[in-house]
């Protein structure tokens, strides 16, 4: 039987700056990890202002069709208070603010001989990438009948 011999000085293992190089890398990555996390909360933050504001729109279009013949009363300058406006415009414009503190809604009520068309469009701000004030707008154009 061959007996093989065993070299007492070779070495095995990760050496320290093996596994400071790998911690390093690892490191990297979770930091990474994190900022696409961050971006992901901040766009989710986004996502949801833009459907409150699109929900808040739509309610108000079916608010005026159920008032058709009272539809001029609904019309209002943009700004972010209603004051002087129809009782309901400003119970509708106080649930729009509540919602998103920074909005601004303008409504036009356009009546026509066969149609009347409202254009609802609400203003207002979110964060960016950068944590920068982004001004957004969304318009509803709606027939009303």
């Amino acid at each position: 039987m061959q007996l093989r011999q065993i070299d007492v000085n070779s070495e095995s293992g990760f050496t320290m700056i093996e596994v400071l190089v790998a911690m390093i890398i690892l490191a990297i990555g979770l930091l990474g990890v994190a900022g696409v996390q961050a971006l992901s909360l901040k766009q989710t933050n986004n996502s949801a202002l833009r459907s409150l504001v699109t929900m808040h729109a739509y309610d108000l279009s079916e608010i005026m069709r159920s008032e058709i013949e009272e539809v001029t009363v609904f019309d209002k300058n943009k700004a972010a208070t209603c004051t002087g406006c129809d009782s309901r415009l400003a119970a509708w414009h106080n649930r729009l603010v509540n919602s998103i503190p920074s909005a601004e809604s303008t409504v036009d009520v356009t009546e026509g001989a066969n149609s009347t068309v409202a254009e609802i469009t609400v203003d207002w701000t979110e964060r960016d990438l950068g944590n920068d004030a982004v001004a957004q707008s969304y318009t509803l154009f709606v027939r009303l009948r």
